[in-house]
């Protein structure tokens, strides 16, 4: 767990909503922590049911998508929020364990906007989405 007096002073990702969807506990408490640790307001769910109106309901600027969701895969997922109407603006990160090129593939069929490999989401995801949503805000 990373200590929140550890949270990085100047972040270009203070106070921005992201929504966490991972059906994995542990995996979604690394990633709430990674993301609060780097100044972002995180909200998570368990499961994609209810995904697109909590996005809505708190206005998120990036969503960060377990490839591998019971009930959805996480590529379907991030295509409902592509075609929703009002969220294209919305940065969509697509995670996962498996780490190949098939993988790469359906992420870039699912038009998201990344894939991090679960193996290096210590590593990559902040960075990640601090050169998102700096694109974003341009």
């Amino acid at each position: 767990m990373i200590d929140p007096s550890q949270r990085e002073p100047e972040s270009k990702l203070h106070g921005t909503p992201v929504l966490v969807i991972d059906d994995s506990d542990i995996d979604r408490e690394v990633l709430r922590d990674l993301l609060t640790a780097a100044g972002c307001v995180v909200h998570d769910l368990p499961s994609p049911i209810g995904a697109t109106r909590k996005a809505r309901e708190v206005k998120v600027r990036a969503i960060v998508i377990d490839q591998h969701l019971p009930s959805l895969d996480g590529n379907k997922l991030a295509a409902l929020f592509r075609n929703n109407t009002g969220m294209q603006d919305v940065r969509v990160v697509l995670v996962s364990s498996t780490d190949d090129d098939g993988m790469l593939e359906i992420a870039r069929a699912a038009h998201v906007d990344a894939f991090v490999s679960k193996q290096h989401v210590h590593r990559d995801l902040v960075p990640t989405l601090r050169r998102l949503l700096s694109k974003s805000a341009r």
